[in-house]
């Protein structure tokens, strides 16, 4: 998320907001990002551990195979 927008996903001037912001993943989506890389973010931040994708299935995703010259292993 930061290294596309410049911020941190989840920002809040209380602790118990932030906390509140990260598990309900609320987050600011700048309008120039890519569909890709709206659904990457979303995969990468959502609030529960074991919903999040693993290395192997984020170098599949579409915004990151998108990417001309991108070799993925094994393909």
């Amino acid at each position: 998320y930061a290294a596309l927008t410049g911020h941190a996903p989840f920002e809040a001037r209380h602790r118990p907001e932030l906390f509140r912001r990260i598990r309900s993943a609320r987050y600011p989506l700048p309008p120039a990002l890519s569909a890709p890389a709206r659904a990457l973010i979303a995969l990468m931040l959502q609030p529960e551990p074991a919903a999040r994708p693993g290395p192997a299935r984020l170098l599949q995703h579409p915004f990151l195979t998108q990417v001309r010259g991108w070799a993925t292993p094994g393909t």
